[in-house]
């Protein structure tokens, strides 16, 4: 093996010379000098056979060695939200034409959703009570992403059946003020389910007696001071001890609200009614009763009613209501 290197050495002496005297010229006029060959081939197999040994070394070491076992790497544990137990009555498909009621309701389409994401979208914005009223109610409309409905629309209608004269704010007790921030009273237009888990016992009254605290008669509210809401609702489930109603919230099905129900027939407008009129009552902590004949109090459950009962979606029922104001006649010059 030395006389194989010593060969191999030899030739690249041989080869260094004659680059040497080839580029003598070109390099010592830069000022390049390269080392001797003998030292540079010398290096280069020291490398060599030096690679060769510690490669050797380094598998039997390895080799005498436990390999490291693969350890699974965490991943975040998907938060899982709480699941409400909720049995749906079946849905009918809502076959008929969408009219000027349904519009001005805040409908936009007859296909509901029967589960969407639990985020809402708030309708109403900042209204000024106009001082009329012995007291003043602030009130938020929120329906659930994923619904197609008219925000505007549906904040305007739902505040008109507050404000309604046959409402619970009957001869100026209350005066209903919309608000897009803290409120009074929530009402929320969900899909089915939603509605639903959130809340769970509809027709629980509220213990709290959120707006059923009217000033005396005569006395009216100063229309420049603000009241501080009683309460901020908010449509998540409810425990046991605190219903939706106690949280001043108004829960509607958005298909109870475009389908209408069955007792009003085709009196959609007074089903709304209703549904608004009957969940506020709940709010102001008012019982659910019963009907035996003649006309059912609002706070009636009026999903069904007794042949001899007459559905009602009003408090106060016999209170006269404005005729509505003419409209202009459009101008015979434009």
């Amino acid at each position: 093996m030395l006389s194989s290197i010593d060969a191999w050495i030899s030739r690249c002496v041989d080869y260094r010379r004659g680059v040497k005297a080839r580029s003598k010229g070109l390099f010592a006029a830069r000022g390049i000098h390269f080392p001797p060959a003998k030292a540079i081939a010398v290096t280069v197999i020291a490398a060599f056979i030096a690679g060769i040994a510690v490669g050797w070394m380094t598998g039997l070491v390895g080799s005498n060695l436990a390999q490291p076992e693969a350890t699974p790497s965490t991943s975040p544990t998907p938060d899982v939200a709480p699941t409400v137990e909720v049995s749906l009555p079946p849905m009918e498909p809502i076959t008929r034409e969408l009219d000027d009621g349904d519009r001005l309701a805040g409908i936009t389409t007859f296909t509901v959703s029967s589960a969407s994401n639990g985020v809402y979208v708030t309708a109403t914005q900042d209204g000024e009570p106009t001082g009329d009223a012995q007291g003043v109610r602030y009130v938020r409309v929120d329906y659930e992403e994923g619904l197609a409905m008219n925000g505007d629309a549906l904040a305007d209608y739902v505040l008109s059946i507050l404000n309604d004269p046959r409402g619970w704010g009957a001869r100026g007790r209350y005066e209903y003020v919309p608000t897009s921030g803290a409120a009074d009273i929530r009402v929320a237009i969900a899909s089915p389910y939603t509605a639903a888990a959130t809340c769970p016992n509809p027709h629980a009254a509220s213990s709290l007696g959120i707006t059923d605290d009217a000033p005396e008669e005569g006395a009216v509210g100063d229309a420049s001071a603000t009241p501080e809401p009683s309460v901020e609702p908010s449509p998540t489930a409810e425990d046991d001890n605190k219903s939706c109603a106690d949280a001043g919230l108004v829960m509607i099905s958005a298909y109870d609200w475009s389908a209408g129900i069955p007792t009003y027939g085709d009196d959609r407008a007074g089903s709304r009614a209703y549904l608004v009129s009957h969940g506020l009552g709940h709010v102001m902590g008012e019982e659910d009763g019963t009907c035996a004949s003649g006309v059912a109090f609002i706070m009636t459950d009026q999903a069904q009613l007794p042949d001899n009962c007459t559905a009602n979606p009003w408090p106060y029922p016999d209170e006269p209501v404005p005729a509505p104001s003419p409209t202009p006649e459009p101008d015979s010059d434009s």
